[in-house]
């Protein structure tokens, strides 16, 4: 097992998740992590194409939009995002909000999670108010990033995506960008060592 920090977040917002089951702990099949949203917080209208994203309440409201559906979800209510569906989430509360995730297969999504929260933390992401969204500072990696996560936006068609964000992540491997990111997601020789 490895030794990769069960806890990551943004420090300039102060949103975190928390691996409750790693990919590497139930073998792909699923991925399982407690996100803790302060308020104000969300994620941007969005799709996967490869996973199928279930929400389950912990604590506080949180407001999901499932296909165009907006439900709240309080503690213990669960709702599924399926394949291909646009969905986003919001903490709409001056409280902070707790709700597990569930991602199916696990795909790369937890290399995805761990990315976003690294280059925060690093001081390698900006605040797009647009999107209010954290997004990479060097472009290439926004490639990288979208195709680990599956992840796309319903206001551009997905063929033109797939090229534009494939470019990227073609870009970003070739000129090394992409390998930046592994110290986010992989163990240091270090902390295999230790763990074997």
């Amino acid at each position: 097992m490895s030794n990769l920090s069960r806890t990551v977040g943004n420090p300039h917002n102060g949103e975190s998740v928390t691996f409750l089951k790693t990919t590497e702990e139930t073998n792909g099949e699923y991925l399982l992590f407690r996100t803790d949203l302060p308020s104000n917080i969300g994620i941007f209208l969005h799709y996967h194409t490869e996973l199928v994203e279930s929400f389950e309440g912990v604590s506080g409201n949180l407001d999901l939009t499932v296909d165009g559906k907006t439900i709240t979800l309080q503690k213990g209510d669960k709702a599924v995002a399926p394949l291909d569906k646009r969905h986003y989430f919001h903490n709409n509360t001056k409280e902070m909000v707790s709700f597990n995730v569930e991602i199916r297969p696990a795909g790369q999504f937890e290399a995805f999670v761990r990315c976003g929260y690294g280059l925060d933390t690093d001081g390698r992401s900006f605040y797009m108010p647009l999107l209010k969204q954290y997004l990479p500072k060097n472009i290439l990696l926004l490639g990288t990033l979208f195709e680990m996560g599956a992840f796309y936006v319903p206001y551009l068609p997905l063929f033109l995506q797939k090229a534009i964000f494939g470019l990227l992540a073609k870009l970003s491997t070739w000129t090394g960008a992409a390998k930046t990111l592994e110290k986010y997601y992989i163990p240091s020789q270090e902390d295999q060592r230790i763990s074997s």
